[in-house]
């Protein structure tokens, strides 16, 4: 497979891209750089009480929330896959269970005949099932935004390039898609993505996607970065 003549849109923040871009190129790809969100930490104030359980469901939630503060160590918790799990594991504590698959609903299932008080650092704009869900359940629920993401815009001239050159469109978030949407929409000469190949990187990634586009994308076998890539591969030998 000559990987060399295809291209791989990343829409990360810059810093993600960053470091993600060597494993595609590495592999042969070369790699735009769209980054379609950024990240800026959030003041907060750590609510009163005792916490049975701290719920991560991104390393970013992790790095913004534990660089900032000390748990007692006491409570159980929870991540979203293994390298949250590490994520936190870095701050020096213990992870006391990580969903068999790596969805923010599974944790809830995690919890099944506990109960308490939660605490769940997240985004500005994290989502809401998991709260829902876990006060139906009869937790106490406190979710506490400690990082807020922008969505970014781009000039018509630069969007339509970087996409045009691209085989593979990469999305890691919601949040992406939801900008990449939204500068599509200012362009009066909209790109055509029939003959692009888009990956989500997992589950709610992909409803976003046929949400506001209407089509179908590829999702690894997990959501993560080196998931990415086999697929990138798969489908790459199918255009050589």
């Amino acid at each position: 497979m000559d990987s060399g003549k295809l291209t791989v849109l990343l829409t990360r923040a810059k810093e993600d891209i960053d470091r993600d871009r060597v494993i595609f190129e590495r592999e042969g790809f070369k790699v735009v750089s769209l980054p379609l969100i950024e990240e800026e930490a959030l003041e907060f104030d750590f609510p009163e009480g005792k916490f049975d359980f701290v719920i991560f469901q991104s390393q970013k939630a992790v790095k913004y929330f534990l660089s900032r503060v000390s748990l007692t160590g006491e409570e159980k918790i929870l991540a979203v896959g293994e390298k949250t799990k590490e994520a936190v594991e870095r701050y020096g504590y213990k992870v006391w269970a990580v969903p068999t698959e790596y969805y923010g609903e599974e944790l809830v299932k995690l919890l099944e005949g506990h109960s308490g008080r939660v605490l769940i650092p997240r985004s500005n704009i994290g989502r809401d099932e998991v709260i829902q869900k876990l006060k139906q359940a009869g937790f106490e629920v406190f979710p506490l935004d400690v990082y807020q993401i922008k969505l970014v815009n781009y000039q018509a001239r630069e969007l339509e390039e970087k996409v045009g050159i691209s085989n593979f469109l990469v999305f890691a978030s919601p949040s992406a898609v939801q900008a990449f949407f939204a500068n599509l929409q200012k362009l009066n000469n909209k790109p055509t993505l029939s003959d692009k190949k888009i990956i989500c990187i997992g589950k709610t990634t992909k409803d976003k996607w046929k949400e506001l586009f209407g089509t179908d994308c590829e999702i690894p076998e997990k959501p993560s970065m080196h998931e990415v890539l086999k697929t990138v591969k798969k489908l790459a030998s199918f255009l050589q």
